[in-house]
């Protein structure tokens, strides 16, 4: 059968405090990662350093009627949350992000997942019944997609955190890309700049 994968983009409120991008690929099976990520979470192999699940994460080889469906053209394992789990909730800790992306299996309703920067907060959230039809098919492409996230400027994605209130929510093959080393080098010049701003003004007042 011929897949069409479809870039589209996916509505959310974006303001400058929550400025993370977010697209999705149609794909049955996975359209796969972006050319500049790296596969870190699989189900099939040890989690890449820096990677590390808490909460109710369940995992799978094959589907489990009436718990959890593989991905769509999935043959391998996958990771899931599901009601029938305690808690039904699971989060992702990863290093400071650029940009990660994973596959999301047949796409429900009571699917939810949030994006967490380095203090936990929430950068976005995104619920299964923002990407229509979110009816639960387990073989079309519409519901079942590769979901990228990227950092806004200034910010840096440090884990996700998966909820199901139904049935599960299903996932695989996670990928990411860390910030490059020139980024860091800015955003580290920046931050002096800042402080030596402050202290020169602190040292002009004390003499004035």
């Amino acid at each position: 059968m011929k897949t069409v994968a479809f870039m589209m983009a996916l509505a959310f409120g974006a303001t400058a405090a929550n400025a993370v991008g977010v697209v999705g690929a149609f794909g049955a099976p996975d359209p796969g990662k972006s050319a500049n990520q790296d596969y870190v979470v699989t189900f099939d192999a040890p989690d890449a350093a820096g990677y590390s699940w808490t909460g109710g994460l369940g995992t799978s080889c094959a589907s489990l009627p009436g718990v959890a469906a593989a991905p769509a053209g999935d043959a391998t394992c996958f990771g899931y949350v599901s009601s029938d789990l305690t808690p039904n909730t699971a989060t992702l800790d990863t290093p400071d992000l650029q940009s990660i992306s994973f596959y999301w299996g047949s796409i429900d309703l009571y699917n939810t997942v949030e994006v967490l920067d380095q203090f936990g907060n929430v950068l976005l959230t995104e619920t299964g019944g923002m990407l229509p039809p979110s009816n639960g098919d387990q073989s079309l492409g519409s519901t079942n997609r590769r979901i990228f996230f990227s950092a806004g400027a200034g910010e840096r994605i440090s884990g996700l955190r998966f909820t199901s209130t139904g049935v599960a929510y299903e996932f695989d093959d996670f990928a990411a890309n860390v910030p490059e080393p020139a980024s860091w080098a800015m955003l580290i010049a920046g931050f002096g700049l800042v402080g030596a701003t402050a202290r020169r003004r602190r040292m002009t007042s004390v003499t004035a």
